[in-house]
């Protein structure tokens, strides 16, 4: 996760950036959990600086089944899109490989 966003939704969570993880309280924690999972971004446009870019990594290739877009490591766990270790410019290319990924995970899941 970018260290700009993480700080964000620590600072959202109401959480001390000095604080140490076993010291926080569950509410602290389910504050954080509701940023990593319900919380809404407004985009106004992009910069000349490419700050809007916010994922670059991701699962590694190595461990992705291309036929099914499966884990090589959990079976049954299909990854698609931008979660994967593929960096491009944004555009044809990234919404291809989500829609193919999609396409190939979805067929492999309802075979299953």
């Amino acid at each position: 996760m970018p260290k700009r966003l993480w700080e964000r939704l620590v600072l959202a969570s109401d959480i001390r950036f000095d604080a140490r993880w076993a010291d926080l309280s569950n509410k602290h924690l389910q504050y954080l959990a509701d940023q990593l999972t319900k919380c809404q971004f407004n985009a106004n446009g992009k910069s000349t600086f490419k700050d809007e870019f916010v994922t670059s990594g991701g699962i590694s290739l190595k461990e992705i089944d291309f036929k099914r877009f499966e884990s090589r490591i959990h079976k049954n766990l299909f990854f698609a899109g931008e979660i994967l270790d593929i960096d491009a410019v944004t555009g044809g290319f990234n919404f291809q490989n989500a829609w193919t990924g999609g396409f190939i995970s979805g067929n492999a899941m309802a075979k299953d």
